[in-house]
Parts: structure tokens; sequence; C-alpha cells
């Protein structure tokens, strides 16, 4: 792991409410008996070797940096893939969505909101539970400052996130779903879970 990636890695609980996220995580989780979970934006596996160690799920890990095998783990349990679309393609192909869920941690504010839509109907055909964690647009300063954030550290230009398009596709799609805001120093956290009906 490189030394930014191992910066990343340990430095994530500054700025983002692990223990938080950790608590609702495990709750929905063990409670729908989910036995295997996709990390959309996996990156350095912080997220998925902790769904691997403590809840002994299995886990699809998908992050762009795997593309070139520049970031190579060795893990039980674990799985990389680059491409969300290839497993989409392995998981849908018109099977029951059992007990699968998908996890999505500060991934959409970095994604173009085309393609954004085009993947959240996917997943909400596919998955069982949904976890998405990311930052409110409409907390406009500690919006700015996660902006200011990723173009700063990542040299990114980040897109916003509208939390009430998120909820209101997941209730289209028949999901009961849960928003909690979890503020953490100047950044707006929120995660949304849902569940869906009909599984």
């Amino acid at each position: 792991m490189s030394l930014i990636n191992t910066l990343k890695y340990h430095g994530r609980k500054a700025v983002l409410p692990v223990d938080e996220i950790k608590r609702i995580s495990r709750s929905l989780l063990v409670g729908n008996r989910i036995s295997e979970i996709v990390d959309f934006g996996a990156g350095t596996l912080f997220w998925s070797k902790w769904f691997a160690d403590e809840l002994g799920l299995n886990v699809i890990a998908v992050d762009t940096a795997y593309i070139n095998n520049s970031l190579q783990y060795d893990l039980q349990n674990i799985v990389t893939q680059p491409d969300i679309t290839k497993v989409f393609e392995t998981l849908g192909n018109g099977m029951h969505k059992g007990r699968k869920a998908i996890f999505i941690c500060d991934v959409i504010h970095h994604l173009q909101p085309d393609y954004w839509h085009s993947i959240f109907a996917q997943i909400t055909e596919i998955f069982y539970v949904v976890i998405i964690k990311d930052i409110d647009a409409d907390r406009k300063f500690g919006n700015f400052c996660n902006k200011m954030h990723d173009r700063i550290i990542n040299g990114e230009k980040i897109q916003n996130v509208n939390l009430g398009e998120i909820e209101k596709h997941l209730i289209n799609a028949n999901f009961t779903i849960q928003t909690k805001a979890l503020p953490k120093l100047w950044y707006p956290h929120f995660i949304i879970t849902g569940v869906e009906n009909n599984a």
C-alpha cells in the first residue's frame, strides 16, 4: 500500500464518523442476514476488511484503482473488481436478490450525474439492502469544504449529492428507508439505508 493510501486508511476516523457508520451497518446487515456485500468505491479496503473480518461477509470490492492492479490484496473472503457493471452482470442475471447488499461510501460525489443515475437504477433492481454514505450538498458550507478537500488532496472537481433525489428513488423502487445526519468536524455527512420491501 502506498504512503498516501496508508495515510488515508489510518486517517479516515479523523474526518469520518466511522463508529456510527459501523453501528448502523452492523445492525442492518446482521439484522437482515446478509451474506454477501458489494463495497463500491472500496479503495484501500478499509470497509471491505471490516465487512469480511468483523461481520464474516463475502465481499466484492469495486474500485477503478484496481484496473491496472495498482492495488493488490490477498485477502480471504474479498474479491476485487475494477468495474461495477461487471458485478451487476454477474449478480443480476435475472436471479432473486437473495441476501445481497451494496455499500457506497463517499463515491457518488465522484461520479458524473448521468452515470450515477444509470447505475442507481440497476442497484435497486439487484440488491436487497442499500447503504449510502455521502456529503449533503444542501449544507452549503460543509459541502464547499468537502469540495476543497477533494480539490486539494485529489486534484478532483466533485459533484453535488442530492439526498432528496436518493430518498425519492429508493422509495419509488419500493425500499423502506432511514436517513441520518452524521456531522463530523465541518463535514455534513449523511447515511441513508434502504431495505427492499418485496424480497
